[in-house]
């Protein structure tokens, strides 16, 4: 039988742990395209929090500009600066199975830098916002969940939430505003900095 992608909806929760029982990879997709004449780089990047949903250190984020964590049970694939590739525009690997045991929470995130810009590139300005949750092991695509006008005047959104609890891994989707500073990355960082 095969697994088909099931679409969810903001605030749906999934037990990883019951659902996809032996996960243990995971990938995380994020997609994005820009609408004619934005100028813009998007950027998905993955928060690494512990139980106090504090960054556990000044640097627990994976994004463009630190590609890997944790002697590489968290790997992100680099930054795509135009939004045109085909499919995934930025990915995040993560070994479940290497990951320190003081790591409850990940946070994927799309932010975007509107470099030389004198207003901030909202979300408004782009389309097809979307993240997925694959099988690390297999590539298979497991749920999607796409971006809402809801979250048309931010410049950094949080996709999904990745949590453990009582000892299972659950998935959360989100598409909560953080920011709508002109680089939405600093607005999350601020957020979660220690």
């Amino acid at each position: 039988m095969a697994i088909e992608l099931r679409k969810v909806s903001a605030g749906e929760r999934i037990n990883l742990s019951k659902e996809q029982a032996g996960l243990k990879k995971f990938k995380i997709g994020l997609s994005w395209d820009v609408k004619d004449g934005v100028v813009a780089d998007l950027d998905a990047s993955l928060v690494i929090l512990g139980a106090n949903e504090k960054m556990l250190a000044d640097d627990s984020i994976v994004f463009y500009n630190k590609l890997e964590a944790y002697s590489g049970a968290i790997k992100h694939s680099g930054d795509e600066r135009t939004g045109a590739a085909e499919g995934d525009d930025e990915t995040i690997m993560v070994d479940l199975s290497r990951l320190p045991a003081d790591i409850k929470i990940m946070i994927a995130v799309i932010t975007i830098y509107g470099a030389g810009q004198i207003t901030p590139v909202t979300f408004g300005r782009v389309k097809n916002a979307s993240v997925r949750l694959y099988n690390g092991d297999t590539n298979q695509a497991l749920y999607q969940f796409d971006l809402t006008e809801d979250a048309s005047r931010g410049t950094a959104v949080e996709m999904a939430r990745i949590y453990l609890k009582d000892g299972e891994w659950r998935f959360t989707t989100l598409g909560d505003i953080v920011g709508t500073s002109a680089n939405g990355l600093e607005d999350i960082v601020n957020k979660y900095k220690r």
